[in-house]
Order: C-alpha cells, then structure tokens, then sequence
C-alpha cells in the first residue's frame, strides 16, 4: 500500500527550507530563527549566515553556521525557535505553541568541522505545561568533512504520554564539549515526518498521481500541481 500524499503546515519548523530573511544592517538573518549575530555583529562577527549556490539543496537560500571566537570565547553557530539565553549558564527558553507528536524528524546537510573533536548538531525537543521533556532527539553529524548534501533522519525518543505545548529546534556548528573555531554546517530542508496508524492508497483526486499501477522495482508519479510534498511508503 502506498500512504495519502499530504502536505501542511508545520508550525513546530518555522521557515524550514530557509527561504526567507531580513536584512539587518549589512548582513541577513533568518525569519522566525534566533541567532547570535544580534549579540556579535557589532564586532563584525557572524555566526550564522545565508548560504546560496552550490550550498543550496533546494529553493534559493540555505542557513550557514560557524563557530566564532567572540573576546576569546568560542561560540558555538546556533540557530533555534526558542529565545537563546546569552549569559551563563546559557541555553534557550520559549518555543512554539504545538501539540502533535511526529515519529522523527529529517534534513539535509552539508558539514565541515575543523577537527575530528568536533561535530554540529540538530535538535528537537517537546516540552509539556509543567516544561518536563515530552520528547527529544539531537542527532550528531559526521566528525569529518561531509562535502556533498547528506539526508538526515532520526526518530524522536518519547519519555512520557503528556500532551506536548512547547517544541523548539535547535541548529549548532559544533558539540557542546569540544567546539572548534570555524567549525561550520550548512542545513537545509528540514522538517518532522509522521507514521500514520493505517496505511491510505493515493487518492484519485490527488494532484500526485502513480503512472505505473503494477510496482515492480520501480515507481513513476506525476507531480500535477507542481507542490511540495513527501512521499512515504509502508509496506503491509
């Protein structure tokens, strides 16, 4: 069987393929992403910035980060929903209003980080009313150069039944323990996948149709509407 090809809008991944950005002085910073370029652009420091070209996986835009070294402090390029916390101990608070609960979340990404003590990182986190972890995956790239766009994937561990109300993203250039200067990621087209609880054949109505009924090694489908949309196949 083949699942209902769906699209909409993901209001825990604001943004997702980093199309959209405001111009802020001389340099850009992506729409509904705190950064820390607010805090070190007065010193002509830019932790995160708008990749284009080659280090676009789709669209026009992708979101760079890089690891700084800011008054002989190394800082970390991030990028997340919640508001970053500047000061020690650091870290993020806030998030987006959400209730679902996707299986895992996917991403494509490039990545150079400066030695093999370092790697970036993506982070999802589901937190409830009390602000207890709902949910929470961080999945490590690579502690050597990825060069070429690499999909992402991993699935969300679960640690309670509550219904969650604050999820948050969270896009670093290098670990927390070990980051190094000029460490950088390039991300791209990220988003959460859902497993439906039953399996739907496609739609006739859809405008994603299967030109080949009988399946052997390989399937043709027709994009009418020219959306975006993603294609997941359970077997029975």
């Amino acid at each position: 069987g083949i699942s209902k090809l769906t699209w909409a809008q993901n209001v825990a991944t604001p943004n997702p393929g980093f199309e959209n950005w405001t111009q802020v002085g001389n340099h850009f910073d992506p729409n509904n992403w705190n950064n820390l370029n607010p805090n070190t652009g007065i010193l002509g420091v830019f932790t995160c910035t708008r990749a284009t070209g080659a280090d676009v996986h789709s669209g026009t835009y992708a979101i760079k980060l890089t690891t700084k070294s800011v008054f002989g402090v190394t800082a970390n390029g991030i990028a997340s929903t919640a508001t970053l916390i500047t000061t020690p101990p650091y870290g993020v608070t806030g998030g987006l209003p959400y209730t679902q609960r996707p299986d895992s979340m996917v991403g494509w990404y490039k990545s150079n980080p400066i030695s093999t003590a370092d790697s970036g990182f993506v982070q999802f986190v589901l937190l409830d009313g009390a602000n207890d972890t709902v949910g929470f995956v961080r999945q490590y790239m690579p502690n050597t150069p990825v060069p070429s766009y690499t999909r992402f994937s991993a699935p969300i561990n679960y640690f309670s039944s509550s219904t969650p109300v604050l999820p948050y993203w969270i896009l670093s250039s290098s670990n927390p323990v070990t980051p190094q200067v000029n460490s950088s990621i390039i991300i791209d087209d990220i988003d959460l996948i859902f497993n439906p609880s039953g399996i739907n054949e496609a739609s006739s109505s859809s405008p994603f149709q299967i030109l080949n009924n009988l399946i052997n090694d390989e399937m043709e489908i027709e994009n009418r509407a020219g959306k975006s949309a993603q294609l997941v196949i359970f077997d029975s």
